[in-house]
Order: C-alpha cells, then sequence, then structure tokens
C-alpha cells in the first residue's frame, strides 16, 4: 500500500492580518465554522496499489536489467504497483506459472508463447525486452566456421529440446538432424571436444568460458534468417481484458526502467548481485556491452524499447507453419499488441 499526502484547499481568513484587534475579536468562528477550516490540515490518504506478480525467463540477471530497475528505483510504485518478481529457471515454466493464474506476467521466447498458443493457451504479448535474441551457437574460437553450412562439418551440436530454430537451420543449411545432441546446461561436453557446437546467450556463456581460458566465437541465430523477439512479455487474454491499466502501468514502470539502464547501467549491477551473489560487474558489463544492439537497435531505435512489428511476428509464425510447429490458424493480431508500448 501506497501513502500519499493530499493538501486541501481551504480558505484563509486575510481579514485577521488586515485589520486591528477590534477586527480580531469580531472573527470569532463558532464550532461549524471550525470543522470547515480543519481542511487546512494535511490529510494522510492510503492509495491501493495493484498487486502483480511476474515471472522472468532466468535468475536474475541484467539482460532483464529493464524490469529489475524498475524495482529498485521505485518505478513499479510510482505507477501504482505493488510489484512481487520471481525468476525464472530450468525446472521453472513461467507459461504455465501465468496461465493457470498464480501470476500475473511471464517472460520467454517469441515462439515458446506461440507453441503454447498453439495448444489452446490464451496468452498475448505486449512487449519485447529483445529486437533480436541473443540466442545463438557457439564453437571453438581455432575452428573454420564463417556461417551455419560450414557446422555440417562432424560438429555435434547441443541444443534446448524441441528448439524451434534447431528445426529451422536443419531445414534450411546443410546441418543434418542427427548432428543434434540434448543441451543440459554443463558445458563440459562442449569444452572437452573442439568439434562441439553448442547453444549460448551472447551474453553469457561466451564470457564464463573466457574466464576458463575456453576462446570462442558464435553465430547469432537471429542472422540465420530465424528471427523471434527476445525474452517476451506475456499475459492471458483475460487479464489483458479485465485489467488493462494495470498491463498500462506495468509498461510504463519497465519502459522508464530500460531508459534509465540505458543512461547508467551500472546502477543496476550491485541490485542484481544482491539477488544473484554469483553475478560479478564484469561480467554484466560484458553483457551490456552485447545487449546495447539487441535491445535499443533495429524497430525499437525509431519506435522505442519493446516494439514489435505485425510483419515480424508473421514471418516468423509463417516458419512454425512450414516447419509443422503450428496449425496455421493462428494470426499475428491473435498473439500481440502495441497498444500499451509509449
Amino acid at each position: 500500500m501506497k501513502k500519499f499526502l493530499y493538501f486541501a484547499s481551504a480558505s484563509v481568513l486575510l481579514t485577521l492580518a488586515a485589520c486591528g484587534s477590534e477586527t480580531v475579536e469580531e472573527a470569532t468562528v463558532d464550532e461549524a465554522d471550525q470543522s470547515d477550516t480543519s481542511a487546512e490540515v494535511v490529510e494522510e490518504v492510503d492509495q491501493e496499489l495493484i498487486e502483480m506478480k511476474q515471472i522472468t525467463s532466468w535468475f536474475p540477471q541484467v539482460e532483464n536489467a529493464g524490469q529489475y530497475y524498475a524495482a529498485m528505483e521505485g518505478f513499479y510504485e510510482e505507477a501504482g504497483i505493488d510489484m512481487t518478481t520471481e525468476p525464472g529457471g530450468p525446472q521453472v515454466s513461467s507459461i504455465y506459472i501465468v496461465s493457470s493464474g498464480s501470476a500475473q506476467i511471464g517472460m520467454a521466447q517469441a515462439d515458446q508463447v506461440l507453441y503454447a498458443i498453439n495448444e489452446g493457451i490464451p496468452l498475448v504479448v505486449f512487449f519485447a525486452n529483445f529486437q533480436k535474441t541473443p540466442q545463438g551457437i557457439m564453437f571453438h574460437a581455432d575452428q573454420p566456421i564463417e556461417n551455419y553450412n560450414d557446422l555440417a562439418d562432424g560438429y555435434e551440436i547441443y541444443t534446448a529440446a524441441g528448439a524451434g530454430y534447431w528445426e529451422y537451420l536443419v531445414s534450411q543449411f546443410d546441418i543434418e538432424a542427427d548432428q543434434n545432441r540434448v543441451y543440459t546446461g554443463d558445458s563440459s561436453a562442449f569444452v572437452s571436444n573442439e568439434k562441439a557446437a553448442s547453444q549460448m546467450y551472447v551474453t553469457s556463456e561466451p564470457f564464463y568460458l573466457a574466464q576458463e581460458g575456453v576462446e570462442t566465437n558464435h553465430l547469432l541465430i537471429a542472422d540465420s534468417g530465424y528471427s523471434p523477439y527476445g525474452d517476451v512479455l506475456f499475459t492471458t487474454k483475460e487479464y489483458m481484458e479485465e485489467n488493462p491499466e494495470a498491463i498500462q502501468a506495468y509498461v510504463d514502470a519497465i519502459t522508464r526502467g530500460w531508459a534509465a539502464f540505458k543512461e547508467d547501467p551500472e546502477k543496476v549491477y550491485d541490485y542484481i548481485i544482491e539477488l544473484e551473489p554469483e553475478k560479478t560487474v564484469e561480467q554484466m558489463e560484458y553483457a551490456t556491452e552485447q545487449m546495447q544492439d539487441l535491445v535499443y537497435g533495429d524497430d525499437a531505435s525509431e519506435h522505442g524499447v519493446g516494439y514489435m512489428s505485425e510483419e515480424r511476428w508473421e514471418e516468423l509464425i509463417g516458419q512454425l507453419i512450414e516447419l509443422g510447429l503450428l496449425d496455421s490458424e493462428i494470426t499475428a493480431a491473435d498473439v500481440f499488441t502495441t497498444e500499451f508500448l509509449n
């Protein structure tokens, strides 16, 4: 609950200052007048905040700086929100949590949300943290790889099970399906095998491996022709229809968060470290540099952070339909909106 101070505008007895003692005696007020003038006293009024819960895509990280900056600086409260932020992780499904009503806002990759909608879960996306997903395929720096076709030369490629981009890569390049290995989050198999390639976030894994003396290069998934928005924010259609003011307040708060992060990124580092002590300033500095074009570039440079276009969504839906991963009934207008963007 947030408290606001309101100052009532009551008339002041100006004649008391302008007249002599005789006038002062005549200015005696009765009890009713005293009741009226009591409005001059500052009143403290309680205003209920909108209680909301959001589930991020991973453990606390600078990749979600807009959300954490808004919490650190009180932007949620100023927008009228009592926000609870819970981290995601390998065993956390933001889509399930939001669709069950246990949280109002979730974060996932654009294609993951489309899979859920395809299964009949009524979700709608209203903001994209990343114009280009930070996902990519990394490989050892000494390997002669310049494009995705080069990965066909006997490489074992580790990706998450069911990753839509993997199906796309197999369909568009010389890569074979039997080159795929299941990514478990453990990089030891990659480190020990020069002919291994692995999924990664450009803001994360290359930095940590470099600290271990393992140099890598990478190809961004977005440069393959398959380019879903990254870390999109979604809610259920029912919640959005019944609480548009809550979604607007949330978008206002995180938009301020992303703008503040762009101006002064270092300010949020200590806050994130408090939430996730394993993070370091050095890693977040590296991630921040990698994020600039992914968050603030492309359409966001013209339309603002969070922006999404119908053309991009239609292209992604078409690709997934062609791959047999979506039904053709899905249309872009049913899965996203820009009505809350500033």
